[in-house]
């Protein structure tokens, strides 16, 4: 009969237990991270009343076999701090004290403390994923800081441009200029005179021409010094690069016509190397004219144009111009000069000047077919403002037929309009970071006001055997214990972890509903066992009362 109170007693203390733990539960609803703690009960050894037949065994009451945690996944809330984390999965955020000792979370509240590391509000640092100084993820686990550091600049190394050049473009740069290369010879009948393209055809000096302009001014040059009694066609082919003087039928007379002998630097200009004698009604042209890229007049001398901002070891911004000049045309292909033009303003020497060209060959389909080595005039790119001088910086205009590639990635030269679809370069300036964000993956990037973003560690998951068994030690804090089995960490996404969100918290996983029942239940439970004491407390009365 006493064991009946004895049994009674077990199960007030067990469904007050269970009300302790549901009472917890419901405590922390609001919680973040929490997880609903579940109580198992197991019934005590029973006892045979008459030899040891199971038909006659009696229980002895009830006792708690377990309080588990159940890591279900909770719902998630958006907040408007990047650094509040959620776990969308298995695992746990891997945190340490001062002195050094892991604990496991999956309350992902975290902030910054005074010395850039990341903490949740007790004060425990995130571990995870080092970076070093490039932004490359290393292997190395650490605590996981926001470095408030400058990021040093970067010079611009490489500049690739993809666009396209006017296949019908002219020959370019012809620049004349009086008493060195304007002045041509003719003789027509009985005479020989020398006729300035300057003075006589109309062009001013040191002004640059196309190959129309100045076939132009050689015609006019001609008819003014005969007294405008003969009359010449004069023409320019863009195609071939040469001028064509035609003795018109009407003439009386043969023209010889050449450039001043001394005068070598205008025939190389316009193509005219030796006298030719051109009868009445017939033409004779010119050897093919060679341009030439002059700095004083870089847009007269080249067909397009593009600038592009580079940075110098010191992350001073600098503007280069590249000119592109068509050259020379030819069965397989045309050929284009480029030059990169440095103003005086951002020049070390104080000189606008080229500090960098090459040359680019097409074929017939238009593709790049071949790139020059880029030459530097004066050494390298030298810029003002105390920064490194002799700069080298590959002008990339794509992957031509020569070096393995299509020609297409890059510049062509087909017969549409000029254009340059987009160009980037490599460099920039000392910048400040901004702001941050963490990926799915947990992985920390700064953003800086120069634009870049640089990769300072990751968020590291911890994965475990049996979760359930962890200890828990307040706080929202658990740590490993002998039947959990050992962590095992790793990036989230990675061997079954979790993802991260980021500006998300993972709410409580306690049903209220559920904990009401389970209340209810509890507290009939507990009504009943002292039902028991109290029923046996009566028989006992009466037990007692016999001897009377």
């Amino acid at each position: 009969m006493l064991t009946s109170l004895f049994t009674g007693v077990t199960g007030l203390n067990a469904n007050m237990t269970a009300l302790s733990v549901i009472g917890n539960n419901i405590a922390n609803m609001n919680t973040v991270g929490f997880k609903t703690s579940r109580v198992s009960f197991t019934d005590i050894l029973s006892q045979s009343l008459v030899g040891v037949s199971g038909a006659n065994q009696v229980g002895l009451g009830v006792s708690l076999s377990s309080i588990s945690p159940l890591f279900t996944q909770g719902a998630l809330e958006t907040t408007n701090n990047g650094l509040d984390l959620a776990i969308d999965g298995d695992g746990f955020f891997v945190l340490n004290d001062a002195t050094g000792a892991l604990f496991y979370s999956r309350a992902g509240e975290f902030n910054l403390d005074k010395n850039g590391k990341i903490v949740n509000p007790e004060g425990y640092i995130l571990r995870g994923y080092q970076a070093d100084s490039a932004g490359n993820i290393l292997s190395t686990v650490g605590d996981l800081t926001v470095s408030s550091a400058a990021v040093p600049p970067n010079p611009t190394s490489t500049i690739d441009t993809v666009g396209n050049l006017s296949s019908d473009a002219d020959i370019k740069g012809f620049v004349l200029t009086t008493g060195s290369n304007d002045a041509i010879r003719f003789t027509s009948g009985a005479t020989t005179a020398t006729a300035s393209l300057i003075t006589s055809g109309g062009l001013i000096s040191g002004d640059a021409y196309s190959g129309d302009g100045v076939a132009s001014a050689i015609k006019t040059a001609l008819e003014a010094q005969n007294g405008n009694s003969d009359t010449y066609t004069v023409t320019y082919d863009s195609l071939t690069g040469k001028f064509t003087i035609a003795n018109d039928t009407g003439n009386s007379n043969a023209l010889s016509i050449a450039w001043t002998d001394a005068l070598t630097t205008a025939e190389g200009i316009l193509g005219f190397t030796a006298d030719d004698v051109i009868a009445v009604g017939s033409s004779a042209a010119s050897d093919a004219a060679g341009g030439a890229f002059f700095v004083a007049d870089a847009a007269g001398t080249s067909n397009f144009s593009t600038a592009v901002t580079i940075y110098d070891s010191l992350g001073n911004s600098h503007q280069v111009t590249v000119y592109l000049r068509k050259d020379a045309t030819a069965a397989s292909g045309n050929t284009w000069e480029w030059f990169a033009v440095v103003d005086a303003a951002d020049s070390g020497n104080g000189a606008t000047e080229v500090q960098a060209q090459g040359s680019l060959t097409f074929n017939t389909n238009g593709a790049l077919n071949s790139e020059s080595s880029i030459t530097y005039p004066t050494g390298g790119f030298d810029f003002s403002g105390g920064a490194s001088q002799n700069q080298t910086i590959a002008i990339d205009f794509g992957t031509s037929i020569s070096e393995g590639g299509t020609g297409n990635d890059g510049i062509t030269q087909y017969g549409s309009s000029f254009a340059i679809n987009n160009q980037t370069q490599d460099g920039y300036a000392a910048g400040a970071m901004q702001s941050m964000s963490i990926d799915s993956d947990g992985i920390l990037t700064g953003i800086f006001s120069n634009g870049t973003t640089i990769s300072m560690g990751q968020v590291i998951l911890a994965k475990f055997a049996n979760p359930t068994a962890l200890t828990s030690m307040g706080k929202n804090l658990f740590v490993e214990s002998s039947n959990s089995g050992q962590f095992l960490v790793g990036a989230a996404n990675t061997a079954g972890r979790g993802g991260i969100h980021s500006k998300a918290l993972e709410l409580s996983t306690v049903d209220i509903a559920e904990e009401f029942v389970k209340m209810i239940a509890a507290q009939r439970g507990f009504q009943a066992n002292s039902k028991i004491i109290t029923t046996t407390d009566e028989i006992l009365a009466e037990l007692v009362n016999l001897k009377r």
